[in-house]
C-alpha cells in the first residue's frame, strides 16, 4: 500500500466518524497539513515509542509530549508486564504497517490482531491539538485527545491513560 493509500484509509475513517471539528477545515484533505512547520499547525509535538513485552506477542504504542522521557520501568510496573524493550522495525512493520518515521496512534487502523495497546500520557488530555502522522510521514493530522480516543475506539482500541 502506498503512503497516499495509507493516509486515505486514516482520513476516510476520520471523515466517517465526523472528526473534522478542528481549525483546519471540514474535509479530510483540508484537515491534513502537508507543511508540518506551518504556524497554522499549532499542535504540540508528540513522541511515539513502540515497545514489545519480552517473550510475548504484546506490543505497546506510547504517545507523550515531545520533550518528555518515558520511565519504562514504571510503565512496566503499572502495566504488570514482563520486561519491555523497543520493538524492531520489522515488528513495527508487521503489526502496524508503518516504519519508525511514520509511527503514530493512527496506525492502529492496521492492527489486525489487536496485539497493540495504546498508552497516552495523561498530560495530553488537556484539549491541546496533537500532530500525528497519518501512516506516512509527509503530512500530519491534528487531533484533540477526545478525537483520538473516538478514532482509536473505532479501530477496536482503547486508550490507556497514565503518567508516562
Amino acid at each position: 500500500m502506498t503512503g497516499a493509500e495509507k493516509r486515505k484509509a486514516v482520513t476516510d475513517r476520520l471523515a466517517a466518524l465526523g472528526i473534522f471539528s478542528g481549525p483546519h477545515g471540514n474535509t479530510a484533505e483540508e484537515y491534513v497539513k502537508t507543511d508540518k512547520n506551518s504556524e497554522e499547525s499549532s499542535g504540540i509535538e508528540i513522541k511515539n515509542l513502540f515497545l514489545k513485552e519480552h517473550n510475548s506477542d504484546n506490543y505497546f504504542l506510547i504517545s507523550m509530549r515531545g520533550g518528555k522521557n518515558a520511565d519504562i520501568k514504571s510503565l512496566r510496573k503499572y502495566l504488570g508486564t514482563k520486561p519491555l524493550s523497543f520493538a524492531s522495525e520489522e515488528q513495527l512493520k508487521e503489526k502496524l504497517d508503518v516504519t519508525y518515521d511514520e509511527i503514530s496512534p493512527l496506525a492502529v487502523i492496521n492492527d489486525r490482531t489487536n496485539s497493540v495497546s495504546l498508552i497516552i500520557d495523561d498530560s495530553l488530555r488537556d484539549g491541546t491539538l496533537m500532530g500525528f502522522y497519518p501512516n506516512e510521514s509527509s503530512s500530519m493530522i491534528f487531533l484533540t485527545y477526545d478525537e483520538l480516543e473516538k478514532y482509536a475506539e473505532s479501530c477496536g482500541h482503547m486508550l490507556i491513560n497514565m503518567q508516562v
